[in-house]
């Protein structure tokens, strides 16, 4: 990949973690106050909506997937990095690219376990009205966002670029 490729990929990257992180808020925001709904029905009124629950565990799914793209573009993601740190700077970097390698193996699982899933279920979801693809969905299309985001991390490794 030429040096001009790999500037457009980190800055598609950096404009697709902008939008994470805007609809992860959002979707966050929105868990908060549907949880307080079900709160203030179950408790105060007496009568508990059966929707909240399913429709936050859905939504959490959501912001765990793609949470986890953006931990991982911005190497804020969990790390045990004691080993690594004591090795030569050449070989640190190649503890990393096998590392994202490894995670982008992962999320080539997800995409296709995940599409076996989307396209093999025909059931509903418990409470809400909708078909289960649309829920499971959230598996392949994060393990796509991993995967874009490690290959960004990978053509910054070896081409020595700025994130």
């Amino acid at each position: 990949m030429s040096s001009r490729g790999r500037t457009h990929l980190i800055r598609a990257v950096d404009l697709l973690d902008s939008v994470l992180v805007n609809l992860c808020a959002f979707v966050l925001g929105m868990m908060v106050v549907i949880a307080l709904i079900g709160i203030f029905f179950r408790y105060v009124l007496a009568n508990a909506l059966s929707w909240t629950e399913e429709l936050t565990r859905y939504m959490m799914i959501l912001v765990g997937m793609f949470g986890t793209a953006l931990a991982l573009w911005k190497d804020e993601h969990v790390g045990f990095t004691t080993m690594v740190d004591r090795l030569p700077p050449r070989w640190q970097k190649v503890a990393g690219v096998v590392s994202y390698l490894l995670v982008g193996a992962l999320s080539l699982v997800m995409i296709f376990e995940g599409f076996r899933w989307v396209f093999s279920s025909g059931a509903r979801a418990q409470i809400l009205p909708i078909p289960m693809w649309i829920p499971l969905s959230l598996v392949p299309l994060g393990g796509v966002v991993i995967l874009i985001v490690v290959i960004a991390k990978i053509a910054i490794e070896l081409g020595g670029l700025e994130q």
